[in-house]
């Protein structure tokens, strides 16, 4: 539950340590996994110092054999120590090392550690440890040390990555830990994909330890068609596409999605087998390739009708038994990669008396879920959660697409940072261990920074301090007008829950004109942002970032306007027998717009709508208004 915010007293720990001098006394020792420490003979209490008075004596250290992501993570070292102390440290190789004042980077380490101790942390964990004079930071196999770098700025250091364009750091003079740094993080969530504009950013995303379509993705969803296209097929071979209605069929009534394939046609897995060996020939990097059923519609999914088909999913209760039957089939040519296909529409319940193969993913969709609620607790859409812990019982292979934004409104307010760690701590106590977050791949949106920073914490780990979090992001994005947005989301959470109306991904913000966006309600929550920007008046790059944060605000007012029409007493007013569109309302409207150009707010819907056609649309509808 979001805290009111009287929260800015508790932040002093949190910040005004880190400007002259950082010290680990009373650091959290965070051990995620529950590691034995094989390092603990070596453990000693002398302080280590790594800078004082502004100098330090300390060397970067690297094995001569050493990978490209152990330098990279050295260099960064060097970089970001650079950056808060204006200390260059050098990076030397691992043979003249001289064994004392080294910070050790990768395969540097091992001297200091039991064989095979850093392979607990798998492909992406990492451990940072200190003894004295020495500060050992190792990882997986593969950016697992980077992301132990990283980490030991944000959290040792104080170091923050808010977005591509806010990272701050502290000043630092000296740098002293008290107690002995024993920390060893596996990540919960093997795949992390949180689809925003602000992760697209190389930095950003490996700051924040997210991973990103490419190259991870060989083939995204709902390849079907592109495994075997209908162009090239359907004429020659129609037997390979779905029987529907008693015809073999190669689209869809809505004709720009394919039919299904025949799973059960054995020329069929040859063609997607030969097609993604060629694929894979060219992408090796990938390590998912999906094998799925094409997009289609909730009343018909153009599923595969013949005999054989049928009787596989007669057999297992569902349709979703002959494609996992094919994909378990195609799974066994690729032992080593992940083949993914989706539980979704009419394939989304379990299979009875089939069990994936282990390197078969399932995807499943929140897609009908509400946003009010968390998905566990939502008994309007109880079918989802039976069907997805039914999964969770046959595979622990599962990645989950969740979705986070209003998409026919992506500058809606959408209050439900409330439901982003329940629904992603339900998710992996069933058994997923890969996520797709999707949110607004183009610029802007309510709270576009804020969002994707919350939910790669919890991706990392799910039992995190969300409010703290919370907190520690809007004092320094927002820095004085903290306080203010930070009773915005507060209120507009309240509100919803109290309302009890729900809260769609497909929804319109007038869907809660009685509820948290009526109009007394929004007065309250505009006042709250006049006295944020009042707050940060002076500094006009925050600034601006406080008035993107009340774009919604007024988005919402929009829409209000255009349906309640002269009933919308904040868009209309009555002048000398007439109505007329309030100046105010008109301000807002040219200010909306401006600040969409200045900041390359392209989209203010999934499917496209620009803030210009926007605003010329609704500034005719207004004048249209008076007029009747």
């Amino acid at each position: 539950m979001l805290r009111p915010f009287y929260y800015f007293g508790c932040i002093g720990w949190f910040i005004v340590g880190w400007l002259n001098s950082v010290s680990a006394t009373g650091f959290p020792q965070r051990n995620l996994t529950g590691i034995t420490d094989p390092w603990s003979s070596h453990a000693a209490k002398e302080p280590l110092v790594l800078a004082a008075q502004g100098k330090s004596p300390y060397s970067i250290v690297i094995s001569d054999t050493t990978s490209f992501i152990e330098k990279k993570a050295a260099t960064e070292f060097q970089r970001l120590f650079a950056l808060g102390t204006g200390i260059d440290l050098p990076i030397v190789w691992e043979r003249p090392s001289k064994g004392s004042f080294e910070i050790l980077i990768g395969r540097a380490t091992k001297k200091y550690l039991e064989e095979g101790a850093d392979s607990i942390l798998g492909a992406e964990g990492f451990l940072i440890k200190s003894k004295s004079d020495l500060l050992l930071i190792n990882g997986g196999g593969g950016k697992g040390v980077l992301y132990g770098v990283y980490s030991f700025f944000e959290k040792y250091l104080g170091y923050r990555c808010y977005s591509p364009d806010v990272f701050k750091f502290p000043t630092l003079t000296d740098i002293k830990f008290e107690q002995p740094i024993d920390d060893w993080e596996v990540p919960k969530n093997k795949y992390r994909n949180v689809y925003y504009y602000v992760a697209m950013d190389d930095f950003y995303r490996d700051w924040h330890r997210l991973h990103n379509m490419e190259p991870d993705w060989g083939l995204w969803v709902h390849t079907f068609r592109t495994l075997v296209p209908p162009e090239t097929y359907f004429a020659e071979h129609p037997a390979y596409f779905a029987l529907v209605d008693g015809h073999r069929t190669a689209y869809q009534q809505d004709g720009h999605l394919g039919a299904q394939l025949c799973l059960s046609n054995p020329d069929v897995l040859q063609v997607v087998v030969g097609e993604l060996k060629e694929r894979m020939a060219d992408n090796p990097e990938a390590t998912y390739w999906s094998v799925s059923q094409n997009d289609t519609y909730p009343e018909k999914g153009y599923q595969c009708e013949c005999g054989a088909c049928a009787a596989i999913d007669e057999y297992t209760g569902s349709p979703s038994g002959s494609l996992v039957t094919f994909a378990n089939k195609v799974a066994a040519y690729f032992p080593e990669t992940n083949i993914s296909t989706l539980a979704y529409r009419y394939s989304r319940s379990a299979p009875e008396h089939l069990t994936p193969a282990p390197n078969v993913n399932i995807m499943l969709c929140t897609i009908e879920s509400d946003r009010h609620i968390p998905v566990a607790s939502d008994s309007t859409n109880d079918t989802f959660t039976q069907d997805f812990e039914d999964w969770g019982k046959l595979t622990g292979n599962i990645l989950m697409w969740d979705y986070v934004v209003q998409f026919a409104n992506l500058m809606a307010p959408f209050p439900n940072l409330d439901v982003l760690q329940p629904n992603i701590q339900y998710f992996t106590d069933n058994h997923v261990n890969a996520h797709f977050q999707q949110g607004n791949i183009s610029k802007g949106g309510e709270f576009s920074e804020l969002k994707p920073y919350l939910i790669a914490k919890l991706l990392w780990n799910p039992e995190i301090d969300l409010e703290r979090e919370i907190t520690d992001f809007l004092h320094g994005y927002y820095a004085s007008a903290a306080p203010y947005i930070h009773e915005y989301i507060r209120l507009t959470h309240e509100e919803l829950k109290k309302s009890n109306l729900p809260l769609t991904i497909y929804g319109n913000p007038t869907d809660h004109l009685e509820g948290f966006l009526s109009p007394e309600l929004w007065d309250r929550y505009d006042a709250l942002f006049r006295f944020a920007e009042k707050a940060v008046s002076s500094d006009s790059v925050v600034l601006n970032r406080v008035k993107l944060a009340r774009l919604p605000l007024s988005y919402a007012l929009f829409e209000s306007a255009k349906k309640l029409g002269l009933q919308e007493h904040r868009a209309f007013a009555r002048r000398n027998d007439r109505w007329v569109v309030k100046p105010e309302m008109q301000e807002r409207m040219d200010e909306f717009l401006l600040l969409c150009e200045k900041n390359q707010i392209v989209r203010l819907r999934e499917g496209g709508v620009k803030p210009a056609d926007y605003i010329h649309e609704l500034k005719e509808v207004l004048v249209n208004t008076c007029t009747y």
